[in-house]
């Protein structure tokens, strides 16, 4: 497997930090994110860039009891024509497709919150690169139909994989521990002028909402990466 390249390097320090509040259901979370990543690559900053991932929740009023079908529940909850959801879905699946990426179009949904407070315990147990890299895998199982999310026990086994006590990820996940610091993350988000997701924060300096075009990213990375230089960041 080829190295993540929004990974951080051992071997030189990060002359670009990313901070990425994104959900798991996300479906432009998960194009931006793959956008980042190409754009990152593709500028020569392999190793270079630290992304770091924090909690929002795309829809806080999706249920926590029960789970849907993401078709079904956006017919439900903006009120589109069944076709119109299939249509979008299917442009989103051309998007992914175009970039080498997975997509299902049919997936379960349901209220995001458990992970989200997952995360925060493995960050606070293991640091944030390994909440980074947890979220990052369950987001990209998510959308290519092989992690659920929404699956307690799954959840619970990734984060014990990744370095997390059992007992506290159970403690997380159903809510007795953790809340507080997700509300947190969202509201910081919030007062930097986010009102969805994606939104970027690049190098604690300048926002970026939505899922720039890959072009975007490539003409930013290459704009902070030069002014980092010129900071005298270099390592």
């Amino acid at each position: 497997m080829s190295q993540d390249p929004a990974a951080p390097s051992e071997a030189t320090s990060p002359l670009i930090t990313i901070d990425v509040w994104a959900d798991v259901v996300c479906p432009w979370c998960y194009i931006g994110e793959s956008r980042l990543h190409d754009a990152i690559e593709a500028e020569g900053l392999t190793g270079r860039v630290h992304l770091r991932a924090h909690s929002f929740e795309l829809d806080p009023t999706s249920p926590t009891d029960s789970v849907q079908d993401n078709i079904a529940h956006l017919v439900e909850a903006k009120g589109m024509p069944e076709e119109k959801v299939r249509e979008m879905e299917a442009q989103i699946q051309e998007m992914a497709r175009e970039m080498g990426r997975e997509y299902v179009t049919g997936r379960p949904i349901a209220n995001t919150r458990a992970v989200h407070r997952v995360m925060q315990a493995l960050g606070e147990a293991r640091g944030i690169d390994a909440a980074t890299a947890y979220f990052l895998e369950l987001q990209r199982g998510y959308f290519t139909g092989t992690a659920d999310p929404f699956d307690p026990g799954a959840v619970i086994a990734r984060a014990v994989g990744a370095g997390l006590d059992e007992q506290v990820a159970r403690d997380a996940h159903a809510g007795r521990t953790h809340d507080e610091e997700v509300e947190a993350e969202v509201r910081e988000a919030a007062s930097m002028g986010a009102r969805g997701v994606p939104f970027f924060l690049f190098n604690d300096k300048y926002t970026a909402p939505g899922a720039l075009p890959a072009e975007a990213f490539r003409q930013a990375l290459r704009q902070i990466a030069e002014e980092a230089r010129g900071a005298g960041t270099e390592a």
